[in-house]
């Protein structure tokens, strides 16, 4: 007696090849200075989704945050209506358009300090670098270092008395 066992294991293996065909521009980022950590804005064109979207912080990816798309509704419509792509300037919905921002936001990675090119990519390609300069927060922001002070002579706060600290 011959026992044949078959065992039939199917896999639906869907792929998709997506071809980079827009220049996303060279994001203007906010702050163009920002510690490891912080949150930066970076504007550009043709963005889709959070899911879809990848930020590079020199070759170190970065969590994207959140993709915002302000009063960019009427410039879509327009554009299927006339039939542009995403990535074409499309003149006959410029006026749709112009109102349209385009932001993403992402935390910077942890990487030593410096200046890294900041790269933006989805479905539709992918930016130019940008330069975001990684660093520490300047002092001064805070009021603890004042720059008429005498850089901290006495290091207590009574130099000047005890005036409300």
């Amino acid at each position: 007696m011959f026992l044949s066992l078959t065992l039939l294991l199917a896999c639906e293996a869907t792929s998709s090849v997506y071809t980079l065909h827009c220049d996303l521009g060279v994001p203007a980022l906010q702050p163009a200075t920002a510690p490891a950590g912080a949150v930066v804005v970076a504007t550009a064109r043709a963005l889709t989704t959070v899911s879809d979207t990848s930020v590079r912080v020199g070759d170190q990816g970065a969590t994207v945050t959140d993709v915002d798309r302000a009063a960019c509704g009427d410039c879509d419509s327009c554009r299927q209506r006339n039939e542009c792509t995403s990535c074409d300037d499309c003149d006959a919905c410029a006026a749709d358009c112009a109102p349209c921002v385009e932001t993403v936001s992402f935390t910077v990675p942890l990487v030593a300090d410096g200046p890294y090119g900041v790269t933006v990519t989805n479905i539709h390609g992918q930016s130019r670098p940008s330069t975001l300069t990684v660093g520490p927060v300047e002092p001064g922001d805070t009021g603890d270092s004042g720059d008429s002070g005498d850089s901290g002579d006495s290091g207590e706060s009574g130099d000047s008395g005890d005036s409300g600290a």
